[in-house]
């Protein structure tokens, strides 16, 4: 190979990808080797009365995955040979021509509308399944094969079972109650806690806001059985104040807002305080209208948040006066002499009705949720 056209080659931003799927092609390789020596060793020392379940059973990481290794390397190690060769050989030809060019440009192009769609495609299956299976009969959910469109179509006869079986208007309004609140909450403390983070002059704050960092790592699973008990023993099972209390602050949020207020010049706050505002009216009138798409980003993120909320609310609802939307989709399932059940089409129609406001609120906000997350990411 000519050093000029290597070069050329290693400019590429898709040689390095080339590169790092030829490196896991070699590893897969080499795993699989290892899963095939230790596979070799293992079934050495078996006798005629093992069973099938002892055989799998006794088998190592590596012996037992050497089929996946195998296929993985031979994936990764023709696409990086196929990437390289048409590098080496195909890519000059076509730069020597003009019309090669154009008719390799609109090759691309349909290619990367097509991977585009494809993609798009598998994200919007599983909604798609989920809304024409609120409009199926339950014995035909349950077929062997299943079917792209109802064959019965039910119309509207499986969301009025939905309503009628289980107080959804209930559900609606306390899952609007207690999202708004959360929502107000991590707005407010948010915005306090990202300006003394960012544009605050206290000592250690930046110690403090590691800290805050650290609790990102934490999940809830930690802290849920504290927390838990703390609500408990304050009588709040079954109330509001145990759904919204818990979820008042967001470290994430924190960050997010404290890396946008971090681009917004002193300039203009020194400009406030030149006219007679203090911290507060900074904030308000000029902090909060500069970053006015990402306080909107993380407005619409905690609304979202807050309605598909499941683990939590379960924890602490166990009535149907303060339950969710969430947990209540869980408890449409029928049971009949403590049975359940499979209504999985009256379920269904049920998270179709869920999903209808998030849906609504994301169509229409968001420029402002693509507008948020890259200013919150220039800083």
């Amino acid at each position: 190979m000519q050093r000029g056209q290597l070069h050329r080659m290693r400019q590429s931003g898709w040689f390095a990808i080339l590169m790092l799927a030829l490196a896991a092609a070699a590893i897969a390789a080499c795993a699989w080797g290892i899963g095939t020596v230790s596979y070799q060793r293992t079934i050495a020392g078996f006798t005629a009365e093992v069973t099938e379940y002892e055989r799998k059973a006794s088998m190592g990481f590596f012996a037992g995955a050497r089929g996946t290794f195998r296929t993985l390397a031979i994936l990764f190690g023709g696409i990086s040979a196929a990437g390289l060769a048409y590098m080496r050989f195909i890519t000059p030809m076509v730069r020597a021509n003009a019309r090669r060019q154009a008719v390799t440009r609109n090759i691309r192009l349909g290619l990367q509308y097509f991977a585009a769609l494809l993609m798009t495609a598998v994200m919007l299956f599983p909604i798609y399944w989920m809304i024409i299976s609120s409009f199926k009969t339950s014995a035909e959910l349950l077929q062997p094969v299943p079917t792209l469109w109802p064959q019965h179509f039910q119309g509207l006869d499986n969301y009025i079972a939905v309503m009628n079986r289980a107080p959804f208007g209930l559900y609606f309004s306390n899952t609007i109650i207690s999202t708004f609140f959360i929502m107000i909450a991590q707005l407010l403390i948010g915005v306090f806690a990202a300006y003394g983070f960012s544009k605050g002059k206290s000592r250690g704050k930046d110690v403090f806001f590691i800290i805050v960092l650290g609790a990102l790592m934490v999940p809830i699973q930690v802290t849920f059985v504290p927390v838990y008990v703390m609500i408990s023993k304050l009588g709040w099972i079954n109330t509001f104040p145990a759904l919204i209390v818990p979820n008042l602050v967001s470290a994430y949020f924190i960050f997010m807002l404290r890396q946008t207020f971090m681009a917004v010049d002193n300039s203009y706050l020194e400009a406030g305080k030149v006219d007679g505002m203090g911290r507060i009216g900074s904030i308000f009138y000029v902090l909060i209208p500069m970053c006015r798409p990402t306080l909107i980003t993380v407005g619409i993120i905690t609304f979202i948040n807050g309605w598909n909320s499941y683990f939590w609310p379960k924890m602490v609802t166990t009535k149907d006066a303060r339950r969710t939307i969430a947990v209540g989709i869980n408890h449409l399932r029928r049971t009949f002499a403590g049975v359940e059940v499979s209504n999985y089409n009256e379920i269904m129609a049920g998270a179709v009705l869920a999903i209808v406001p998030i849906v609504i609120l994301f169509l229409f906000l968001q420029k402002y949720i693509m507008t948020g997350m890259s200013k919150a990411a220039m800083k």
